[in-house]
């Protein structure tokens, strides 16, 4: 569907600039844990603001995907089921050790005025999907791109967790200026408004300038965080040892002292 590059530039405020003298903190750092507003969402996604290191790690999972929470090994969507969106970032917190700062859950009515909130977006099609989505280059505002994720968007819960992380690794790096100082308030707005979350203006407003310095020097911030599954008997799924390894390496509170 759409082919972005993970590749993150190396690019480095110049030396006269006046932000050159400001760096992001380790406090900076916030995970979020994200998933539809409805009884049961399919699949869940982190996503790791890490400005220290100049990322935003995206991570999808779907609800097959076994967690631990007080001892009990249970799927996360059936933790969800009882427990609400708090069980499932308190079992990520407990089988992971991975910080799960906030939540955010959006109804599907809020996708489209979100993707319109980005603005236009452009995205290779590899076929025709309607007799306006043509193959090729296409420049889709918020409709249309809502247009095409529902007609194109794969059964398999597995599958939309490789999906759904590629389209907003694209919409984030296709508009970076949103993440300015100038911009943010705006889009963390619309975001808050649209959905279910504990996120609180504080949050955002600490990490302004953190996210102004991604959206100056970083060209490509966003990195899709590789998974691998091993499906148990009971059709439920555990994450790979190798795919463990990749997220701690990327959510854990002390992957920001961590080299490249």
């Amino acid at each position: 569907l759409a082919h972005p590059s993970a590749a993150l530039s190396n690019v480095q405020p110049s030396a006269d600039s006046q932000d050159s003298f400001y760096l992001p903190e380790e406090s900076d750092c916030m995970t979020l844990l994200l998933c539809e507003q409805r009884q049961d969402p399919q699949l869940f996604l982190l996503m790791r603001f890490q400005p220290v290191r100049g990322k935003i790690f995206l991570f999808a999972f779907p609800r097959q995907m076994l967690l631990q929470l007080d001892g009990v090994r249970e799927p996360a969507g059936s933790i969800f089921a009882s427990h609400g969106i708090q069980g499932v970032r308190t079992a990520l917190e407990q089988s992971f050790s991975i910080p799960c700062d906030r939540y955010l859950m959006l109804p599907r009515s809020a996708f489209p005025q979100l993707l319109e909130a980005f603005g236009p977006t452009r995205l290779h099609l590899d076929r025709d999907v309607t007799l306006t989505l043509k193959q090729g280059m296409q420049l889709l505002d918020g409709q249309r791109m809502w247009q095409l994720l529902l007609s194109r968007t794969p059964a398999s819960p597995v599958l939309q967790c490789e999906l759904l992380p590629k389209l907003l690794a694209l919409c984030i790096h296709q508009h970076l200026s949103l993440l300015s100082e100038e911009n943010s308030s705006r889009l963390f707005t619309a975001v808050v408004n649209a959905g279910n979350s504990d996120l609180v203006y504080s949050d955002f407003d600490s990490r302004r300038k953190a996210a102004d310095f991604l959206s100056r020097f970083c060209e490509q911030p966003a990195q899709i965080v590789p998974f691998s599954f091993v499906k148990n008997p009971d059709a439920t799924l555990s994450l790979s040892d190798s795919a463990e390894k990749e997220l701690l390496l990327c959510f854990s509170a002390e992957s920001s002292e961590l080299k490249e």
